[in-house]
């Protein structure tokens, strides 16, 4: 389905003068909040089947970290890790393993998502707010940034991405989709680096994402994916 309106219901530019008080407590995450991402780590590192991993720490990072949070936002926890030099491909496997972990279970702390990630040690992050779960400590405190786009501008993007999605979705090759997706990251990503997680990039995928857009590309892209891993019958 083409999107020509966004919903006004949806706000691509929340902010507030304080953190979640459903996570954060004097500046510190919750003992019970942390207890419970310990536990979730520990779960998804099993998952992982690398018992060699070396972890480094365990973080939390994104708009519920920082002032930026909506009700659409879920909680990015990443273990942060050493992948060796000579074994980049470790990386596409720790994004395919993070992807089959997300989708099968459905992990909330009081109402929010978590959604897993695995993170190079070397690999630089990009977040108003990062905090080491492992340690209990901010590694990036949150500040109050004034916020230099406008919410025309993150519609305005946002359009431009959803004509990527929805051509990806009116196709059935499987190129077409996959490379709609890599865009997308692609262009998150750089305005991540050049302006932060309030660049216009960056809020505009956000609020594809609350609209449920990105995951149906994720989705199709899977079920094409899978078609063309079949054998049907002669």
């Amino acid at each position: 389905m083409l999107i020509q309106e966004f919903d006004e219901a949806v706000n691509p530019l929340p902010h507030h003068k304080e953190l979640n008080h459903k996570l954060w407590e004097t500046g510190h995450l919750k003992p019970d909040v942390r207890y419970t991402l310990l536990r979730i780590a520990k779960h998804f590192y099993k998952f992982l089947e690398l018992p060699d991993l070396k972890l480094r720490d365990i973080t939390v990072s994104g708009s519920n970290a920082a002032f930026g949070y909506s009700e659409h936002s879920d909680l990015d926890l990443h273990l942060v890790v050493d992948i060796p030099k000579d074994h980049v491909d470790l990386v596409q496997l720790f994004d395919a393993k993070k992807n089959q972990y997300n989708a099968s279970y459905d992990i909330t702390i009081k109402g929010i998502p978590v959604e897993l990630y695995v993170q190079d040690s070397r690999q630089e992050h990009y977040s108003s707010g990062i905090y080491s779960v492992m340690h209990n400590k901010w590694l990036v405190k949150p500040t109050q940034e004034e916020v230099g786009v406008t919410h025309k501008e993150i519609k305005n993007k946002a359009r431009n991405y959803a004509g990527k999605i929805n051509q990806a979705l009116r196709s059935k090759d499987l190129n077409i989709s996959k490379s709609a997706m890599d865009d997308l990251k692609r262009l998150r990503r750089a305005g991540l680096e050049k302006n932060g997680e309030y660049s216009v990039e960056n809020l505009a995928f956000k609020l594809l994402r609350a609209r449920g857009q990105i995951d149906k590309l994720r989705k199709h892209t899977n079920k094409l994916q899978s078609a063309e891993l079949s054998l049907g019958e002669q």
